[in-house]
């Protein structure tokens, strides 16, 4: 097993919680600060420990550069969304550079996860309007995560699985399959409900993005088993990886929502 990982420029969503996970389970990890644009900084700051670090936060090619001139072993790019998009989807940035990084011989693993619980307050724009905003019927199931599950469950491969089981590999978790509609079912009344076309500008920031994502979950594509290639789901892919984590219960929307 690998014994040496680091995090460079560890932000607040998943970053300084992978940092904490990794904390929680007796695993040292190097807390590395964003290097300067230069290659030369990038590959001196992934160079100081070992050649087996592992990096886990998406930064642009140049870090994939130096991680590659520095030894690095493994990339782990900061993706934890859904699975790869056709060209132009939300997700492509992405994917591209998971190209990229294939293309100079630099091995990654991408994680799947589908939406964290945390975001569904800000998707729907309840978090702006005190209204639970659902573009069309949201009655199409799509892969949810909590953040805590997520960066356990990253924390938990890297330090257990053998470096051939993670290479170049796409990981499917999900932490509970739901639509919109039923999640709305949670507040119990509690917040107003409202079925749209599109999600409100005013007030509300980035709403054509969050309306093309939950447009974009209304076909299938919010689940971690969907394939852009055939516009179809498989909810047995989505969460095809859980297992990795043996005696794991996942936690829910609600739960994560404190809305029981």
């Amino acid at each position: 097993m690998l014994q040496v990982f680091a995090i460079v420029g560890a932000g607040p969503t998943a970053g300084i919680p992978i940092v904490k996970a990794f904390l929680a389970i007796g695993a040292p990890i190097l807390v590395i600060a964003q290097p300067t644009s230069t290659n030369t900084s990038a590959v001196s700051a992934l160079s100081a420990d070992d050649p087996n670090l592992k990096i886990m936060r998406l930064h642009p090619s140049i870090l994939a550069d130096a991680a590659k001139e520095a030894g690095v072993k493994l990339f782990v790019p900061s993706e934890f969304i859904l699975p790869q998009i056709a060209k132009g989807g939300i997700a492509f940035q992405k994917t591209d550079f998971a190209v990229y990084a294939k293309s100079i011989g630099l091995p990654t693993l991408r994680v799947f996860n589908g939406l964290f619980h945390e975001f569904v307050p800000w998707l729907t724009a309840l978090a702006d309007t005190g209204k639970f905003h659902i573009v069309n019927k949201g009655e199409t199931p799509g892969s949810f995560t909590a953040v805590y599950d997520v960066v356990g469950y990253v924390a938990r491969i890297l330090t257990t699985q053998p470096p051939s089981r993670l290479l170049d590999v796409k990981i499917h978790i999900e932490g509970q399959r739901a639509a919109f509609s039923e999640i709305t079912a949670l507040y119990k009344g509690s917040v107003p409900v409202v079925h749209c076309d599109a999600l409100p500008t005013e007030g509300v920031t980035n709403a054509p993005f969050r309306t093309f994502f939950q447009k974009h979950v209304g076909v299938g594509g919010g689940s971690c088993g969907w394939n852009p290639m055939t516009e179809s789901d498989d909810p047995v892919s989505a969460s095809r990886d859980n297992w990795l984590w043996e005696g794991h219960r996942w936690l829910t929307v609600g739960e994560v929502l404190g809305l029981y």
